[in-house]
């Protein structure tokens, strides 16, 4: 006789079939990508890990196994399914206010195990932080959930991605927080100097009345400066408000362009957290966030009060960078012809002249000379059919002329390969780029054509045309020698799209958000990829801070300190590298050296100036500097070939290595290598003089 009985996994919905079947699938990829990222069969990890570790990474494998057994008896007993689903919905029940300390618990929980306990740097395989990611997501979202009969809802999800994310760029920036005296990467040491030169001047012994020279714009100086007015700040400070200015600026930025619903505070709340996640996947210079905060400000604004935010929008930014001149500029254009369509359905003659007048006064004192000296520059080789020639009609470090501007963007090789996937930025920025805001172009063409966001014809070919003129620009910043290691130079578009989002989000999103939700799959999954992959970006590369030990640290900075003690009696003591050493008076009343400069000298290598370098080998051969503090140096020429596939910056190596260290072995050997802080000390090879 036949069994009537219908299979286990006929009594799930498909839905709830294809949840348990992909988990299934999902952790045991992943068991066997973290057995693999941890080089298991190769025995590359048994020699290295201690009994503690060990253990660590068996009960790891054991978590992985009862995940593994609680879906298995799901899928094939669903009645325990039911009675589990039950069980977690009464415990839920009884936490009562506790429930939202547990939260904060399971929220602090990815971050500190990543970016601040030791077994960050161990699990450092993207299929193990893929599965803490969404395992945390879903303990997360079930304690957001509010209905007592749903176990997770979607909206809970999502709000538990926003705060997971927001959590975990924050722990990013703050685990670089430390009293640690050397440089924590490549440039930390020596922006911490370019930071302090002038409103912590005092700091130098500098006997010339002239500025101080430091490589690096008005903008972030000044505004990365502001702890050095206190004469004994500590280095751990001036890191914190480093971490402070590249975190809570992009969510400021969110809570001024979006518009806050009736009612509906939260949803405002949320989409601060939201630009805080979006936007550190550049991550963006804060003087450009601030710009675009001015611009925001502007929205809605009688005239008289727009006009003069946008004006020192454009100001702030093209001081701060020229290739920003125009940002402010093309920002406001756009949000003035969307609040206009928002207003009235349509853009009258009086927003035309409105959102004219705002992108004159966006470039008024920076774009516009610009402008101006492209047209004049190109205007009279037009009439005679010629091309105007490089080299004419003002000087070229002046980006106020064609010849100029000419000149400043093509001063360095361009290395278009770094648009696509290579070893210094794995996706690549085309890839980076599409990943990064692809889901929230697609959700704007989904509002725009199905109905839930109104637009006109002009509005939406302005924000066509400027999203575009700023997504060209990154893409050729990015392909210059030196970038394409993220997607920072991408950043006057991702802001751009920021501002957008907040007209779409006021245009239908915000009134219609629910339903949409609740009715289109398209837009969860639209939403979940504007929210879950720029939280998950963190976690990616996230590790602890490793630092030398604390004996060891003051032993090589007593060595160096010993050294310049004895070099300064013989001559000059030249700190291309570490300067911030001298900043924070770890090297007493030291004469300062802003010569060579380690930053400036990579940018004059990569341009190939021989003049510049002509200048530092006499310095070197008449023994001007009695010690030279820099990093440990490339030594080698790397080969763009298969062999070094792997490696990365390889041009950037090959121009250190022609212009600097070849020069440098010429006239200097090394009397002192610290590998774990990435300092070498050199003295001239014939000096008349010994310090021991």
């Amino acid at each position: 006789m036949a069994s009537n009985k219908k299979p286990a996994l006929q009594n799930f919905r498909p839905i709830q079939r294809a949840i348990l079947l992909a988990g299934a699938a999902l952790l045991v990829s992943l068991a066997a990508g973290e057995i693999l990222a941890l080089g298991w069969g190769s025995g590359s990890w048994l020699g290295r890990l201690s009994s503690k570790w060990a253990s660590t990474l068996s009960l790891f494998y054991l978590f992985f196994a009862v995940l593994l057994a609680s879906l298995t008896i799901g899928l094939f007993h669903p009645k325990r399914w039911s009675r589990a689903r039950k069980l977690i919905l009464g415990f839920r029940k009884s936490m009562g206010s506790w429930r939202w300390p547990s939260l904060a618990l399971v929220l602090l929980f990815p971050a500190w195990f990543v970016f601040f306990s030791p077994w960050g740097g161990l699990f450092v395989g993207l299929f193990f932080r893929v599965l803490l990611f969404i395992l945390d997501l879903f303990l997360a979202a079930v304690l957001l959930t509010e209905h007592r009969s749903q176990l997770i809802e979607w909206r809970s999800l999502f709000s538990a991605g926003l705060l997971l994310g927001a959590v975990l760029v924050l722990a990013e920036s703050l685990v670089l927080v430390s009293d640690f005296p050397f440089a924590l990467h490549w440039s930390e040491g020596n922006r911490l100097w370019d930071y302090s030169v002038v409103l912590g001047r005092e700091r130098y012994n500098y006997a010339s009345t002239d500025t101080i020279f430091a490589w690096i714009d008005a903008g972030r100086q000044t505004l990365w400066g502001l702890p050095f007015l206190f004469s004994d700040v500590p280095i751990w400070l001036v890191r914190l408000w480093s971490a402070i200015l590249v975190t809570v600026p992009y969510a400021l930025l969110g809570l001024l362009a979006f518009t806050p619903p009736e009612g509906r505070r939260e949803q405002w709340l949320a989409a601060g957290l939201w630009s805080l996640i979006f936007l550190n996947q550049g991550p963006i210079y804060t003087p450009l966030v601030l710009a675009a905060m001015l611009v925001a400000l502007a929205r809605r604004k009688p005239l008289w009060l727009a006009l003069p935010l946008v004006y020192f929008a454009g100001e702030y930014a093209g001081a701060s960078r020229f290739t920003w001149s125009f940002a402010p500029a093309i920002w406001a254009v756009m949000l003035s012809f969307g609040d206009s369509v928002l207003t009235r359905g349509h853009l009258a003659w009086r927003d035309w002249l409105r959102a004219l007048a705002l992108g004159l006064a966006g470039i008024w004192t920076k774009g516009l000379p610009i402008l101006v000296g492209v047209v004049v520059g190109v205007f009279p080789f037009l009439l005679a059919g010629e091309a105007a020639p490089v080299g004419a009609g003002g000087p070229p470090s002046s980006v106020e002329t064609l010849q100029g501007l000419q000149a400043v963007s093509t001063h360095q090789p361009f290395l278009w390969e770094r648009l696509l996937p290579n070893p210094i930025y794995a996706p690549g920025i085309l890839l980076g780029v599409a990943l990064a805001t692809l889901p929230l172009i697609l959700l704007a063409v989904y509002l725009v054509r199905n109905g839930p966001w109104k637009t006109a014809f002009w509005q939406r070919a302005a924000m066509l045309a400027g999203l575009g003129a700023l997504l060209v620009v990154g893409m050729v910043a990015s392909a210059k020698v030196g970038g394409g290691t993220d997607l920072h130079n991408m950043d006057m578009f991702l802001v751009g799209l920021v501002l957008v989002a907040a007209v779409a989000w006021e245009g239908g999103l915000a009134a219609r958000f629910n339903k949409l939700v609740s009715d289109s799959g398209r837009v969860r999954w639209l939403l979940a990829g504007m929210i879950f992959i720029p939280a998950f970006l963190p976690m990616i590369e996230g590790k602890p801070l490793e630092l030398p030990f604390q004996e060891r640290t003051q032993f090589v900075l007593q060595r160096i300190q010993d050294k310049v003690v004895c070099a300064r009696q013989h001559g000059e003591v030249l700190f291309m590298d570490q300067r911030q050493l001298i900043t924070f008076g770890l090297m007493g009343d030291l004469p300062l050296v802003v010569d060579y400069e380690k930053k400036y000298v990579m940018d004059q290598a990569l341009s190939g100036e021989a003049a510049y370098f002509d200048r530092f080998r006499e310095d070197l051969a008449e023994s001007r500097f009695a010690l030279i503090i820099t990093e440990r140096g490339a030594l080698r020429y790397k080969e763009t070939d298969l062999e070094s596939l792997g490696d990365s910056l390889i041009e950037e190596n090959n121009a250190w290595v022609a212009w600097v260290t070849t020069l440098l072995l010429q006239y200097y050997e090394s009397v002192g290598e610290f590998k774990d802080v990435a300092v070498e000390l050199f003295m001239p090879i014939e000096r008349n003089f010994d310090c021991p």
